[in-house]
């Protein structure tokens, strides 16, 4: 066992030289095979060595960048002056009031008020700067008010460990009747305004497991639906049109669809739930209601997806009609209904489009955002992590917006009968002008010719090759841009990195699933390797097609993402100048092997099998954690985690830079770790610590590219 001494050194001439903690030698043979995990000790969040040493790694994280504290405050001072400034969304409607956000004077978070519809005053939902603790993090979780709004279920985490405590609130005095302090989900209302349903997680698995029951009047809780196999988790939702509770078992992380659905008459929250869907059919599907039949969306004719109908007394596989046939050319992404219009949501490569019918099959209304590529949302939601999307059922009147890397968010509703759009709302950005920017799709061939689509953005003007950001996510059949971090979508810090020069881009790796499932299925398990020689060859083909400069790009990812990039780097270091990881999943192998994980037993549809040789062996061919070694120098390297974090834990990260200390000589210098006190997975929630964290990143970014000017480029040319 070593004795390394986990506080600062200086060395003369050198600087401040990183902190290593000391080693404890773990041995693990597996299919023949010798691992020696050195920091394995990390994990004991408590033990004052553990402690120690993520407090030295954060002191050398702010050493070794301090002569960038100019840079990072005149960043802060760019993001937090391009805060949308006026405005509020557009209120969604449950029942008969119309729920909206305003800002608080003085307070960290927005509010929730309601209206009736009818008109008349306002009134205070909710306001989180109320709750205790509140001011350092909130996330919300879910919103529901109940159709009569005589009653609101909401939840939130003051930590960032996704622990969601739900409540439920009587609007008549204004106090909560009720309290959840279990790790809480998806929530939703039966239709006789007392029956709340939601989905419990198991706190140490991250998966929600149950669905539990609740009468409002009585405080009465039972658990309707428990699921066993851990590979799996449950949600509760209601249909479109407000008539059916449907409840969902999905492979977890939840994808595109459910393996098995069960239905319940939201008139009847106390009679059986109802099997429609079962998983021996071996079927992906997403139901829905509409009329006097259910529609599903079934990956059974191909894995784009076509709709169906099903009479609702008997929706057996063999009463199924077809809706909408299969297209091997079109992804069949969402299905919405209104009273009177069915509605898709598809995707052609990457641009999204919106396509209506009538009751009859006839074509209606189609809206194609006019955009490369973009975050096309339907519906308007609380923006909670389990928030759902609500539509105006018996209207005619479709919202949804649109976000892309050139426009903020913007909200539209289109009149299906009159094929007429109007902007409900639209971000505004002070200072910002969109002319300044073009945003564009780059083409790449990867090396077994398959054309890889960037989504790809950059200062308008800029004439020749440069430096690059370049982003991947490139993991588990993400179908949608779930997440900042995937999306071709608006983001206010990064046009602080436009602005002086650097061009930034989304590689659609195969292994994401923004192409449907097939794109998924090409770079899973023994096709892992795929993502990331993908991701070279969309470094490559940048510089080959005048957009980047070799030697000016840097790669980022998050989470899985994370892993990506450092699993890439270590292929071609030579190629990047810099690696960006995020809470990364920097320890595939043990994240995979090691049940108590988080999403253990799930990961292995992803990276496959460890305790099958083969899959142990081309794992471990590319798992960053294992593949470090002395002989191995990598790019200059930021990395990241949060205490916090209940998917990528704090220590995963941690012992990826630990090994990777201890493999250099010089503790590898240019290796910036960082570990975050406050917040989770996605960081601090709000405010000026979320800026500071966008601050640094760019900052660090711009000085491996020698960009770091304090000055936007428009600026300094005066």
């Amino acid at each position: 066992m070593g004795s390394e001494p986990t506080h600062l050194t200086h060395l003369t001439g050198v600087g401040v030289q990183p902190p290593l903690p000391y080693a404890e030698a773990r041995t693990r043979v597996l299919h023949g095979d010798v691992t020696l995990d050195r920091y394995r000790w990390l994990r004991e969040r408590d033990r004052p060595n553990a402690r120690a040493y993520l407090q030295a790694e954060n002191t050398f994280a702010e050493q070794a960048t301090e002569h960038l504290t100019e840079l990072k405050a005149q960043l802060v001072a760019e993001i937090e002056g391009r805060q949308p400034s006026e405005g509020a969304p557009p209120a969604f409607q449950v029942g008969r009031f119309e729920y909206f956000q305003l800002p608080q004077r003085g307070g960290a978070h927005s509010a929730w008020w309601r209206r009736p519809t009818t008109g008349g005053p306002a009134e205070l939902v909710l306001d989180p700067n109320q709750i205790p603790r509140a001011e350092a993090y909130y996330s919300l979780g879910v919103f529901e008010p109940s159709d009569d709004g005589r009653y609101v279920a909401f939840s939130f985490d003051l930590i960032g460990n996704e622990g969601y405590e739900l409540r439920v609130r009587d609007m008549t005095t204004g106090g909560d009747v009720w309290r959840d302090t279990g790790r809480a989900g998806w929530a939703c209302w039966a239709g006789d305004n007392k029956t709340l349903f939601f989905t419990r997680e198991l706190s140490d698995r991250r998966r929600h497991d149950r669905v539990v029951r609740l009468d409002v009047e009585t405080k009465d809780t039972e658990v309707v639906f428990e699921e066993t196999d851990d590979r799996l988790e449950v949600r509760i939702r209601r249909s479109d049109t407000g008539a059916w509770l449907f409840l969902d078992v999905s492979p977890v992380p939840v994808r595109e669809g459910s393996i098995e659905v069960w239905c319940l008459s939201a008139d009847e929250p106390d009679a059986g739930w109802r099997r429609i869907v079962t998983r021996e059919l071996g079927h992906e599907i997403v139901a829905e209601h509409w009329g006097d039949a259910f529609l599903f969306r079934v990956n059974d004719a191909g894995p784009y997806g076509r709709l169906i109908r099903a009479p609702i007394d008997d929706p057996a596989q063999s009463r199924w009609e077809e809706v909408l046939p299969h297209n091997e050319r079109m992804l069949l992404e969402e299905v919405h209904v209104l009273e009177g219009h069915l509605v898709v949501l598809v995707r052609e490569g990457l641009r999204p489009r919106l396509v209506s019918y009538d009751r009859s099959g006839r074509i209606g209304a189609t809206i194609v955002p006019d955009e490369p590529s973009c975050t096309l949302q339907v519906g308007l939601s609380a923006g909670g992590s389990y928030s759902v999307a609500r539509l105006p059922f018996r209207s005619s009147k479709l919202t949804y917006s649109v976000s892309s890397f050139v426009t903020p968010r913007t909200v539209f509703e289109h009149d299906l009968d009159e094929d007429q759009s109007v902007v409900l709302y639209k971000t505004h950005v002070p200072g910002y002008d969109p002319a300044k920017y073009a945003a564009t799709v780059v083409m790449v061939k990867a090396e077994d010719g398959v054309e890889i689509p960037i989504s790809f953005v950059a200062r308008r003007g800029r004439s020749s090759a440069g430096p690059v950001l370049l982003d991947v996510y490139g993991c588990h059949r993400t179908p949608r841009w779930p997440s900042f971090f995937m999306t071709p979508s608006f983001m206010n810090a990064r046009l602080s990195l436009l602005d002086r020069g650097v061009a930034f881009g989304i590689v659609h790796a195969r292994g994401g699933g923004e192409l449907g499932r097939p794109w998924w299925h090409a770079a899973v398990q023994d096709r892992k390797r795929v993502t990331h020689t993908d991701v070279i060859a969309a470094a490559e083909g940048l510089i080959e097609r005048g957009f980047a400069t070799r030697k000016e790009i840097v790669i980022s990812g998050r989470s899985a993402g994370g892993g990506t990039v450092l699993a890439t780097a270590a292929l071609r270091p030579d190629l990047f100048r810099a690696v960006l990881a995020e809470v990364p999943v920097a320890d595939i192998l043990d994240t995979v092997i090691d049940y108590p994980m988080p999403y253990s037993g799930s990961e292995a549809a992803e990276y496959g099998d460890p305790r099958i040789a083969s899959d142990y062996r081309y794992i471990r061919t590319y798992d960053p954690y294992y593949n470090l070694s002395a002989d191995r120098p990598l790019p200059p390297t930021y990395v990241d985690t949060a205490l916090d974090d209940s998917q990528v834990l704090f220590f995963q990260p941690a012992r990826y830079v630990a090994q990777r200390r201890s493999c250099a000589a010089d503790r590898d210098p240019k290796l910036v770790f960082r570990v975050m006190k406050i917040g989770g997975h996605s960081g601090a929630s709000h405010g000026f610590a979320r800026a500071e964290d966008h601050a640094f990143r760019m900052a660090w970014i711009l000085d491996q590219l020698n960009h770091s000017r304090t000055e936007p480029l428009e600026q300094a040319r005066v």
